[in-house]
């Protein structure tokens, strides 16, 4: 099992944020197989990203095509009134992706190397999700003009 206890994050982030983000990094722990991680603002930016091996570029293409994701999903509920999409997951050949709701503002998104523990990764990702939602939610942010 791959631990990302001493990875950092490639996103710049306050000392305060970083240590909010250090904490969610370590109680991810025990989701099986975890290869990495991204908390996405509902604007589509990184907040924060954790990998093996990742790149801030690579956090940042992952926001972005998550955000379509997540667009999409909830484009597919409304002709249906089913409410906010609260959890997502793509099965990929050699991963998963896990995408929760997490906090006001924010998701949660998750990669996982192991097909064969989904059921798990997903139990886990939701709970942290949930512990950290107070934390992590971003409400609504303001353009900044200079």
């Amino acid at each position: 099992m791959s631990s990302l206890r001493h990875v950092k994050n490639v996103i710049p982030a306050s000392p305060e944020d970083a240590a909010v983000f250090d904490n969610l990094r370590d109680n991810l722990q025990l989701v099986p197989d975890l290869t990495g991680f991204v908390l996405l603002a509902d604007d589509g930016l990184a907040l924060c990203g954790y990998g093996l091996d990742w790149t801030r570029e690579d956090v940042q293409t992952i926001a972005a095509a998550c955000s379509g994701l997540a667009s999409l999903a909830d484009g597919l509920s409304m002709p249906v009134d089913g409410g906010s999409v609260l959890h997502l997951n793509i099965t990929m050949e050699h991963s998963h992706l896990i995408l929760t709701a997490c906090g006001n503002g924010s998701t949660l998104v998750v990669y996982t190397s192991g097909p064969e523990s989904i059921g798990l990764a997903m139990r886990e990702t939701v709970r942290v999700a949930r512990a950290f939602k107070h934390q992590l939610g971003v409400g609504d942010r303001k353009a900044r003009i200079r």
